[in-house]
């Protein structure tokens, strides 16, 4: 189901004892203005694997979703707080720069961040554990990543096993790749004498 366009849409009333969408896979709601998900559809959707949220204004946080594997978040600027989807393995982040919690989510094994204006890490990813992490950000942040030990962002990332992050100056790709563990490796193209003046 794709909710979408409904730019007035600030309430939806569901409560939990009201059982509706069992079958219901996939939902997308897409340009509206809610302020919370119902807790009925977290309770009654169990069927529900895939959650996207797209440019809703005033969602300040999304909560208990036990059926959940996948959730992509895109352009939602008061959200703050994504907890306790104990089943979600993939998570995907796009430019929601108020996110400060994210946690009760111990199944994760993808997680990707996309920012363009993020200076540093989240703080939150020294509590989650994802297997893999994939970033897509300015160029400064790419560098403070490739620094590996010595940069200021290693323990943010140091207990991720795989990480790639991706940024794009002077009309180049740049890249850095991380893999953990006793066969570690730390790939990049860009070096220490490397400046993104415009970018920092």
């Amino acid at each position: 189901m794709v909710l979408q366009g409904m730019v007035e849409w600030e309430e939806w009333e569901w409560e939990e004892q009201v059982q509706a969408m069992p079958c219901l896979v996939e939902l997308s709601l897409n340009n509206c203005k809610l302020t919370c998900v119902p807790p009925g559809l977290a309770s009654n959707a169990r069927a529900l694997k895939k959650l996207v949220i797209d440019h809703v204004q005033n969602l300040s946080y999304l909560e208990n979703f036990p059926f959940v594997v996948e959730l992509r978040v895109h352009g939602i600027p008061d959200l703050e707080r994504i907890t306790n989807f104990p089943n979600m393995q993939k998570l995907t982040i796009t430019k929601c720069q108020k996110l400060k919690v994210l946690e009760c989510i111990p199944a994760l094994v993808r997680l990707v961040l996309e920012d363009y204006a993020m200076e540093k890490l989240p703080e939150y990813m020294r509590y989650i554990k994802p297997m893999h992490l994939q970033l897509f950000c300015r160029p400064w942040l790419l560098a403070s990543v490739a620094a590996g030990q010595s940069g200021l962002e290693w323990d943010k990332f140091r207990h991720v096993e795989h990480v790639k992050v991706y940024a794009r100056a002077r009309g180049r790709k740049w890249y850095v790749i991380y893999t953990s563990g006793d066969t570690g490796k730390f790939d990049s193209n860009i070096s220490s004498s490397t400046v993104f003046e415009d970018d920092v």
